[in-house]
């Protein structure tokens, strides 16, 4: 075999193992257990939800505008301060509380009851967490650490059979990145339930980093999913009763 057919051969095995490769990684995004988006405006209207780490707010603006929506149950915090609000973040907040919503700065949401006490709600979302580094924190992914205190904080304020949802990009580095089920069993939630979500289902809404650079952690063509939490139902023993 000449030096040419010899190279075209190991070009196309490459090539080959490549295709496999990616085949694999695609293999790897979290597969739907439902074919039908989460529906968020739903719980908005059977009772209390509070959305964290709002960014610009432009989530909890365009869910607030569906038909029908009642806002008054809402209860909308970011991360940053007025102070560091962007116009377009002011100008939200502005239209979010003239429809009856509650928006709040400055709330961590990895420590929740130092802003709602002992407040209970049946719905907790969080759109999109990126904590915007990939320095290892306590030899994890700091984007899993983030989630993992923030589900431990989050059951402290679930009413009843309340639920927790957070969407992320659905690839393969935000699955190893962000390992829900481990914050989740970590945390004494259930293997989460994946639903898709389509950003065109609210309009207006346009996701921005926490510091609300104008840059965006998702891009065009990422597919994207919310996975929706549920605690652990409590095993009560005979002898728990007595």
């Amino acid at each position: 075999m000449g030096s040419y057919e010899s190279c075209e051969l190991e070009k196309s095995l490459a090539d080959i193992a490549w295709r496999n490769l990616w085949l694999s990684a695609l293999e790897l995004k979290r597969a739907l257990d439902e074919k039908a988006p989460f529906d968020f405006p739903a719980k908005v209207k059977s009772g209390r939800i509070l959305l964290v780490g709002e960014g610009n707010l432009s989530f909890s603006l365009a869910l607030a505008r569906l038909d029908d929506m009642a806002a008054q149950n809402m209860t909308s915090t970011t991360f940053q301060s007025v102070a560091e609000y962007s116009e377009t973040t002011i100008k939200n907040a502005s239209a979010l509380r003239r429809i009856g919503a509650t928006v709040i700065s400055g709330v961590d949401a990895r420590n929740l009851s130092n802003w709602f006490g002992r407040s209970k709600f049946d719905s907790i979302v969080f759109q999109f967490p990126n904590v915007g580094s990939r320095n290892p924190l306590y030899g994890r992914n700091p984007n899993h650490v983030l989630i993992r205190r923030f589900l431990k904080s989050a059951a402290e304020h679930l009413a009843g059979n309340g639920i927790v949802a957070i969407s992320v990009v659905n690839s393969p580095h935000y699955d190893g990145a962000f390992d829900v089920d481990g914050a989740a069993e970590r945390n004494e939630y259930e293997i989460p339930v994946a639903y898709p979500f389509y950003f065109s289902d609210y309009p207006g809404y346009s996701h921005v980093k926490t510091k609300d650079d104008g840059s965006s952690a998702v891009g065009e063509g990422d597919e994207f999913v919310t996975y929706v939490f549920h605690k652990k139902k409590q095993v009560v023993r005979k002898w728990d009763l007595r």
